[in-house]
């Protein structure tokens, strides 16, 4: 198990290979891309990369940087949305989702993270379950086929009933939803990203759900919170009972990487603190490798 962090803790903070620097500097050697927050809409935050060769130009940069310095690109972020949100930006993302799965392509990262999409109705109803698998069915298919083709793989996300935002809850909050719709796809191509807050947030048993998992779990987002709000902190800031989790990871015979969404504990602190801060998550990342190691 090899401790990651994603990039993004210092997003917005200078050119990409610059980012990667800083996270090598804290003792990182393997990095996850938030492909999702460069390509959000360039009035959001005027870093898209917004003509083709602009694209490809960011993509070698990525590429440049991890084999000068040796990195190793285990995972990276597609397009963060609601799949069926309306208007420009929800047309522009959709429309970057699969050009995100051919730069994971070109820079040899195995597994890019997608959430799946909701809308409003009754959760507990299986009609409405049932609707929301097939309408997330129609848009990923395209994408499975995508990343077949180019040898990539989908890593479909947990999520929170708190989440909902008004539609009564949150598709792929349910375990059981989340490893039923992976496993529609029939695919070797589709797995299962687990984010250790989100499901702190619903309230279950991470080592139960884990175990649910198994061997379709491909990419962890390690974060802590306080099991109300999505606060992506260092663990052992929030309220999760990381032994529970590490354990659960243990008998799943979990061989991935440990890899950290945890941008707040940096992002919020003086920018003469953030690389300590982000030295100290890197440390952090180290003991929770050894007590994982060392579990029986």
């Amino acid at each position: 198990m090899n401790v990651s962090t994603s990039i993004n803790v210092f997003f917005g903070q200078g050119p990409v290979s610059a980012q990667m620097k800083r996270v090598y500097d804290a003792g990182f050697r393997h990095m996850d891309i938030n492909i999702s927050d460069w390509v959000d809409m360039p009035s959001g935050n005027g870093l898209f990369p917004a003509s083709p060769q602009e694209w490809q130009n960011w993509v070698q940069e990525i590429g440049d940087f991890a084999g000068k310095f040796g990195v190793t690109l285990n995972q990276a972020h597609g397009p963060l949305f609601n799949i069926f949100e309306e208007g420009p930006r929800g047309d522009h993302l959709r429309g970057m989702c699969i050009p995100s799965l051919e730069a994971a392509a070109a820079l040899s990262i195995p597994w890019v993270v997608y959430h799946a999409g909701s809308f409003a109705g009754d959760f507990q109803s299986k009609s409405h379950v049932h609707a929301l698998k097939e309408a997330n069915r129609r848009f990923f298919d395209p994408l499975v086929e995508a990343a077949e083709k180019l040898g990539v793989g989908i890593a479909l996300e947990n999520m929170s009933d708190r989440f909902g935002l008004g539609q009564g809850g949150r598709y792929c909050a349910n375990t059981d939803d989340l490893i039923d719709l992976a496993d529609s796809f029939h695919s070797s191509r589709v797995g299962i990203c687990w984010d250790t807050g989100h499901a702190h947030i619903q309230g279950v048993d991470q080592r139960a759900e884990l175990r649910k998992i198994g061997d379709r779990l491909k990419v962890l987002h390690i974060q802590d919170n306080d099991g109300c709000t999505d606060q992506h902190t260092a663990p052992f800031y929030g309220t999760i009972e990381w032994g529970n989790v590490l354990q659960g990871l243990r008998d799943i015979s979990y061989a991935g990487e440990l890899t950290f969404e945890a941008h707040t504990l940096v992002r919020r602190l003086p920018l003469s603190c953030q690389d300590a801060a982000l030295s100290l998550l890197y440390q952090i990342g180290c003991a929770l490798k050894r007590q994982f190691e060392a579990m029986p």
